[in-house]
């Protein structure tokens, strides 16, 4: 095997694998070294494996800090540990998102290339759309990921979709054409029923992959020009145009750190010397999620997971979700929040509806990691995972050791900003007024909420929500912005102050998006790609 390169990319996840395959059938020369194993066994495959990959060796297996904002409590996050990344272990969900997140991506870091209408032939790049009448302005029909949308035909499907329509929400026919808002079909990326890893989607034929070999450090010259990576058995390589980092965004602060590339004060308490004094590891955002369960009328019927008439065959083709609804937070409580927070009137986040939160009703008791509360997935209830998808707080990723194979410290300050508690509260309104329609109520006899707790109504008080959060709030393992474009890297994702060295993750997020990180994550890896190769 060679020691030299013309690219070497750090982490074989999504981004990781797109960069490798472009570079590679573009005629370069490429390593990808990847911490974990190339496992394609049905473990992975499944479509409904994901919640059984979590505490295994494909995941990273990490915890917070004690979150004030969900009660003291340590929450798990995870991200893929294996070749493909998170695109082998996660959900499946694909949303792209608003334009308008794109849009403010773009106005931040005051480069137009990252706004909506310049992402869009790359998320078309990426992607075979599941309608074919859909719009070739909006979609592409030749990419290497399929997807799906309410693919599979529920009991509940006409309740919920009427109960949906009657608690106010407009019905979207296109959700993922670049405005989210309202509800529409639930989609996913599975292909013949079976997962779709980035590295198998991709083409790596041509490019060298290393896998369960874990970087120690970037390489970087007295020149402050990076040359190559050494792993942790002290094998080097060298990369003669570029590294490119794709290690994620919980890890790939940690790597830069590692290499000298972080803040001052916090490398010099590890005795590691400061290349390029760096914010790494700030402006860390995630989404959480707060789910209510709902006791159904007549379980025998077989409405939800668990019960022994839920099993068609299909039902393992996917999530059991059909309709998801994506809304803002209501204008007077938007702004009256901004004003406690002390946001600037001009902030994007202000100016127009954007996609805050996002609504579902899934067909099975499901709770969010880490939750406090639970009930068994026995076929008595259905659930409402609410999700916060523009957080407007931020945390920080920092080392806990120099040791490569420990995990950082993530302390992400879940709903430290008034903003984020009146989106969340926002969003659990509308999930409950969705239950609490005719139709809805035709088919659950109430919410199940925690022992000790009354159930909670659309009419309930803020401190009844936040209450509620600080008991079943939990991560949804979207992480970004530890790497930011503007603060750390350049707008062509270039390390500052560190030639030859780019980061290309979502760690570069300087702005969270209103979308489920895979769909832009891939649509970004293009973007990067093409950047390489012009």
């Amino acid at each position: 095997m060679s020691k030299s390169y013309e690219y070497v990319i750090c982490g074989g996840g999504t981004v990781g694998c797109v960069l490798a395959s472009r570079l590679s059938q573009a005629g370069h020369n490429v390593l990808v070294v990847e911490a974990g194993a190339e496992d394609y066994s049905d473990q992975i495959m499944s479509p409904v494996a994901a919640p059984h990959l979590h505490g295994t060796d494909v995941e990273y297996n990490l915890t917070t800090t004690k979150q004030p904002g969900l009660g003291d409590r340590s929450v798990p996050n995870y991200g893929g540990k294996l070749l493909s990344g998170s695109s082998g272990i996660n959900y499946g969900l694909w949303t792209r998102g608003h334009s308008v997140d794109y849009d403010s991506w773009a106005k931040v870091v005051g480069d137009e290339r990252w706004n909506y209408a310049n992402m869009l032939k790359f998320f078309k790049r990426t992607q075979t759309h599941h309608d074919p009448t859909g719009s070739p302005d909006k979609y592409g029909f030749s990419g290497p990921i399929s997807t799906t949308a309410a693919a599979r035909l529920y009991p509940l499907r006409e309740q919920i979709r009427q109960a949906m329509s009657a608690a106010g929400l407009e019905y979207n026919p296109d959700t993922n054409g670049g405005n989210p808002l309202g509800f529409g079909a639930f989609t996913e990326n599975w292909k013949n029923a079976r997962r779709q890893p980035a590295s198998q989607a991709y083409d790596l034929s041509k490019a060298t992959v290393l896998t369960n070999a874990v970087v120690a450090r970037v390489d970087v010259d007295d020149t402050k020009t990076a040359t190559g990576i050494t792993l942790t058995d002290g094998t080097q390589y060298t990369a003669t145009r570029e590294v490119l980092v794709t290690c994620g965004a919980l890890k790939t602060p940690q790597l830069l750190m590692l290499s000298g590339i972080g803040p001052q004060e916090h490398l010099a308490r590890h005795n590691i010397p400061t290349i390029a004094d760096l914010p790494v590891g700030e402006n860390y955002h995630d989404k959480i999620s707060a789910t209510f369960f709902w006791k159904l009328r007549h379980p025998e019927n077989g409405y939800a997971l668990g019960s022994p008439l839920f099993n068609k065959p299909e039902f393992r083709h996917g999530n059991p979700i059909e309709w998801v609804a994506t809304v803002p937070t209501p204008h007077a409580e938007l702004l009256q929040a901004a004003q406690q927070d002390q946001l600037d009137p001009e902030d994007p986040y202000l100016q127009e509806p954007r996609g805050n939160v996002e609504v579902m009703v899934a067909y099975a008791a499901m709770a969010g990691g880490g939750s406090q509360f639970r009930v068994p997935m026995d076929g008595n209830h259905i659930s409402s995972p609410v999700v916060l998808l523009l957080p407007t707080s931020r945390g920080r990723i920092t080392l806990a050791s120099t040791d490569p194979t420990a995990d950082p410290v993530l302390d992400p300050h879940y709903l430290d900003t008034e903003t984020d508690r009146a989106a969340i509260r926002a969003g659990m309104r509308v999930a409950l007024r969705v239950m609490e329609t005719e139709s809805a109520q035709a088919v659950v006899g109430g919410e199940t909420p925690p022992p000790g707790h009354a159930p909670l109504t659309s009419a309930c008080s803020d401190a009844d929500l936040d209450r509620r959060v600080q008991i079943v709030g939990s991560s949804f393992f979207q992480n970004g912005g530890t790497a930011a474009m503007g603060t750390v890297v350049d707008t062509q994702c270039r390390v500052k102050g560190v030639r030859n060295l780019r980061v290309c993750d979502a760690s570069v997020l300087p702005v969270p998006l209103a979308g489920h990180y895979q769909a832009p994550m891939y649509a970004f890896g293009e973007a990067v790609a093409e950047m390489l190769l012009a």
